[in-house]
């Protein structure tokens, strides 16, 4: 259940790009990313309301501070960095979370490091680095934008790891989601808006790009951060971290459906290689095998 609770928030993740990049084409960074926030947090607490889930001000500050990092300062942080980098050193950079946060999760949780994952971890990354390769770009890198990148990659595993012991200790991952966007509308509005002021009216926005905006906020937002939430409190953060080298494949095809854009045939081997790399710790789960074995053998009596 975690992991399909992953994948799925990885699909939503990947959406969430694609859709973002059709709505600055209407609308401003600060917009599009602060009414995707607003939308978010409305949507999780009116969830938190009907569900009537008890909600505790002394548990508010781990998750508050969650979303001041993380969608907060990453969506500021990368977006930033965007405008000093190039986008081939972001992704890069990106696609070394999975290999950071085992390492991460022994040093803070005392977690053990699987090497099933390590190793998914590493093919994974080798599958990134072939589909940034493949997608590469004009313009080269510059020191400050890399470290803004670097910074948003390491406020996004210190979300992951506070969300962990926030999951084991508190639970109640809508109420959790529901605080993390609640603190990530205050910091996008802000530093967003600062960076980028407002470039169109609600008269100018057609109702396309208004429904759009109703599901990258409602959806593609809240969603992956509340399954996140979800699989943190089954999954150790080497684990969950895993499935991020995910998102970058998965926003080709979809880039390719929704705004036209061609798959090379490198990229659909990268996408290959990092797609087995993320499966990998589950084909070699024991719990796994034993469950296709007794499969198979009910299967031949």
């Amino acid at each position: 259940m975690p992991v399909l609770a992953m994948l799925l928030a990885v699909v939503l993740w990947s959406s969430s790009l694609v859709g973002s990049n059709a709505a600055v084409l209407h609308m401003s960074i600060g917009e599009v990313v602060g009414g995707r926030f607003m939308l978010a947090a409305a949507v999780m607490w009116a969830i938190v309301l009907i569900t009537r889930q008890p909600v505790r001000l002394a548990e508010a500050p781990r998750p508050l501070m969650m979303g001041m990092m993380d969608p907060g300062l990453v969506s500021v942080l990368m977006v930033w960095a965007m405008h000093h980098t190039s986008a081939i050193n972001v992704a890069m950079f990106w696609a070394l979370m999975p290999l950071i946060m085992p390492i991460a999760g022994r040093i803070v949780l005392r977690e053990a490091i699987n090497r099933n994952v390590m190793f998914g971890a590493a093919l994974a990354f080798g599958g990134a680095l072939l589909l940034v390769q493949a997608n590469q770009a004009s313009g080269e890198g510059d020191l400050f934008g890399d470290f803004l990148a670097i910074c948003g990659v390491l406020a996004a595993v210190g979300t992951s790891l506070i969300g962990r012991r926030v999951a084991q200790t508190q639970g109640r991952p809508m109420v959790t989601t529901a605080w993390q966007m609640t603190m990530a509308l205050a910091i996008g509005l802000l530093a967003l808006n600062f960076l980028q002021g407002p470039a169109a009216s609600m008269e100018e926005l057609d109702t396309d790009i208004l429904i759009l905006m109703l599901y990258l906020g409602g959806i593609a937002t809240a969603g992956p951060f509340f399954l996140l939430n979800f699989a943190l409190s089954r999954l150790p953060v080497a684990r969950t971290s895993l499935f991020a080298c995910l998102v970058g494949p998965l926003s080709v095809p979809m880039a390719a459906i929704f705004l036209g854009e061609t798959i090379q045939a490198l990229e659909i081997a990268a996408i290959g290689i990092v797609m087995l790399g993320v499966a990998v710790p589950t084909i070699f789960d024991p719990a796994v095998r034993d469950g296709l074995r007794t499969y198979f053998t009910r299967r031949k009596t």
